[in-house]
């Protein structure tokens, strides 16, 4: 009887300790998660909106296209520089970091229109003319999806994928051929007033586009700061808008001339500090109430007004040009 007693004190100290040793590990592993992706997040995080970022790209002695130059700088720089995490899978830190998501998706776009505007008509002599095989891998790399990580199921269960930093990095090696090739005037890069016309038409019309996204979401949003999605197209938005002011600068050194001949200069500044303005919208959180809301701002109204000023002072421009 006594024997039996003390087995069971022993098996009783025994399940508590055991209960005690599990609790610990389980405190231990959920302690770790957290830490791991709350000090990955602070480590990854990185919205770089700088306004003198690739200054040295801007030098008007610098060889070959400066937009060129500048497109391959701010790639390079999301890319290599900074990690890319638009396509870290879930165990990854950068998963959660949605906004940084998707601001290097609309900079990545807006390059990727640049990049078609370049194969298109900046390279190319006339209509008729050869297309750069170089700028071809350009366009079709800037254009891969930003979100393709080594493993798609959509794709194959069973083999890897190219990711999406293999893509770009590949492209950005065929436009540094390209742009140093222009500089060494091997190969062609047009500085014609139809040319900067038709890229500024393509801004435009990108522009336009993330205006109605924005309208779009501001009569279907769900509510004031509840509406979560409501910060994704906000940093897509200033992601490309960041990147088509850094693309002007470039592309205003390029065509200096024709600027200074059809005097848009003035106009040229306008447009510079409208878009700047629109990139320097920085809210903790980021709101979609309404447009005359007591309490909280719509930031998507505030973001959708300087866009519609930028692309109306694009439209000037261009229609000067067009004379």
């Amino acid at each position: 009887m006594m024997w039996t007693k003390i087995k069971q004190l022993f098996g009783w100290v025994k399940d508590r300790m055991s209960w005690k040793v599990a609790r610990r590990i389980s405190l231990g592993v959920v302690l770790f998660v957290f830490f791991y992706y709350l000090i990955g997040m602070v480590v990854v995080e990185n919205i770089d909106n700088s306004k003198n970022f690739a200054a040295d790209k801007l030098n008007e002695n610098a060889p070959g296209s400066h937009a060129v130059a500048m497109s391959i700088a701010m790639v390079d720089r999301e890319v290599n520089t900074h990690a890319w995490i638009s396509n870290d899978p879930w165990f990854k830190p950068g998963a959660l970091l949605d906004n940084m998501a998707n601001f290097q998706k609309g900079m990545v776009s807006a390059n990727a229109i640049f990049a078609i505007e370049l194969k298109d008509q900046l390279s190319r002599t006339r209509g008729s003319s050869q297309v750069n095989v170089d700028l071809q891998e350009v366009a079709s790399g800037m254009n891969y999806a930003p979100d393709k990580w080594y493993w798609d199921p959509t794709v194959s269960i069973f083999l890897f994928v190219a990711p999406a930093e293999k893509q770009y990095n590949s492209a950005l090696s065929r436009l540094k051929i390209y742009n140093q090739s222009v500089a060494a005037g091997e190969a062609p890069f047009e500085r014609r007033a139809d040319n900067l016309l038709s890229t500024l038409d393509k801004i435009s019309l990108d522009l336009g586009s993330s205006s109605d996204s924005i309208s779009k979401k501001i009569d279907n949003g769900i509510g004031c700061v509840l509406d979560t999605k409501a910060d994704d197209l906000f940093y897509d938005v200033k992601g490309r808008s960041y990147a088509y002011w850094l693309l002007l600068k470039g592309l205003r050194m390029d065509f200096a001339k024709v600027i200074n001949d059809k005097d848009i200069v003035r106009s040229w500044d306008q447009l510079e500090e409208s878009m700047a303005a629109l990139i320097d919208l920085d809210p903790m959180i980021v709101s979609n109430c309404a447009a005359d809301g007591f309490m909280f701002q719509n930031h998507l109204s505030a973001q959708g007004f300087y866009l519609l000023r930028a692309r109306t002072q694009l439209k000037e421009i261009t229609n000067i040009l067009l004379k």
